[in-house]
């Protein structure tokens, strides 16, 4: 062989020996970088495990049928026995499963009863599984949607031939969360503290409201009429209030004290409103009359979750030598309680409660 063929036959196998350590360098770097970035199957479905736990973890314990009428007043726990209960009990979440059951029992005084179990796949917030009553005898099928803190419920009862008398709904309803509270004895003294605080709080002077959604308006008119109707005492105030002709004048720091003494609030605003006037830190309203509904305390709950929080029953009574006593509505208070009550929230009831069948 000629020298010239030896050297090229040398240069060729060099040349191959570095382009395939390279291509093996290669190879090796990416089967590196691939086992670095890589996660095992295994973990990503422990991974996606506990997120769906997490998600769905406070979804557990109890939930109360949202209702269209008088929404707030049934979600309380101290009046099912007279409103009766449709609830869920998620009783457990585990591996993206869902476990629990549906309830309803009617109120007063009969208490039927009808609660079926369920249990199934969390997907996509949705959990679809069928369903089973024996004691009234009918079966279906549920489709519950976890969804912006709350439970959307899709509940569908198969074709029986005889309808049952009672059991769980059919149907597509929203459930919440309950206001757990318990009932709680007022004594004399606080309970005539408390209506003489309340006696205030009428239609002609507050309209009902829900919590946060007190204006300057509403608490202007309320201290002024009140002012005005003398049913606020204002001795207190001294000097401070006075009467001018037909009117009742009084200071500015007035007003501020009774916004924070009945609504727990600060006037943002000093102005005039309806039938009271405001000008350089004095109102004026004329000197009302009239008769006023009274209150009557019918229940008195405290809010076992939320500190400090109750909520009262109050009958607003008015009472003539022809007609004797009458209820002229009813409202549900929320309270606050810290050193002394402020108002949250006024609700009327639309059917009023039949408190004969609680006792």
């Amino acid at each position: 062989m000629k020298k010239s063929s030896y050297i090229f036959i040398t240069i060729m196998i060099l040349v191959s020996l570095v382009f395939g350590g390279c291509s093996q360098l290669d190879q090796s770097q990416e089967s590196e970088k691939t086992a670095k970035t890589a996660v095992p199957a295994a973990t990503t479905e422990a991974s996606d495990e506990n997120d769906n736990n997490q998600n769905y973890e406070d979804y557990k314990g109890n939930w109360k049928l949202k209702v269209a009428e008088d929404e707030e007043l049934y979600l309380i726990t101290s009046l099912e026995n007279y409103f009766g209960a449709t609830g869920i009990n998620i009783t457990g979440i585990n591996n993206g499963s869902a476990k629990g059951s549906i309830y309803s029992i009617q109120g007063a005084p009969s208490y039927r009863q009808a609660e079926v179990s369920f249990e199934g796949k969390i997907e996509d917030g949705k959990l679809t599984a069928s369903y089973e009553d024996e004691g009234w005898e009918y079966t279906g099928n549920i489709e519950l949607t976890f969804e912006n803190g709350k439970i959307e419920a899709n509940i569908i009862r198969d074709e029986v031939e005889t309808t049952p008398l009672w059991g769980i709904p059919e149907g597509k309803f929203a459930f919440l969360r309950p206001i757990e509270t318990e009932t709680i004895s007022l004594s004399d003294d606080e309970k005539s503290n408390l209506e003489r605080f309340l006696s205030p709080i009428t239609k002609d002077t507050i309209k009902p409201s829900n919590k946060g959604e007190l204006t300057d308006d509403m608490i202007i008119n309320f201290v002024g009429v009140n002012i005005g109707a003398g049913f606020i005492d204002i001795s207190e105030f001294g000097d401070k209030v006075k009467e001018s002709g037909a009117n009742v004048v009084f200071e500015e720091s007035v007003m501020n004290d009774l916004a924070n003494r009945y609504f727990g609030a600060n006037i943002k605003e000093h102005k005039s409103y309806d039938i009271i006037s405001y000008e350089k830190g004095i109102y004026t309203v004329p000197a009302l009359g009239g008769v006023s509904e009274y209150p009557f305390i019918q229940m008195m709950m405290k809010d076992t979750k939320n500190d400090g929080t109750y909520y009262a029953i109050v009958d607003y009574m008015s009472e003539n030598p022809q007609d004797g006593k009458q209820l002229e509505y009813e409202y549900l208070i929320e309270l606050h309680k810290n050193d002394f009550y402020t108002i949250k929230s006024i609700k009327e009831i639309n059917y009023p409660i039949d408190f004969e069948m609680l006792n």
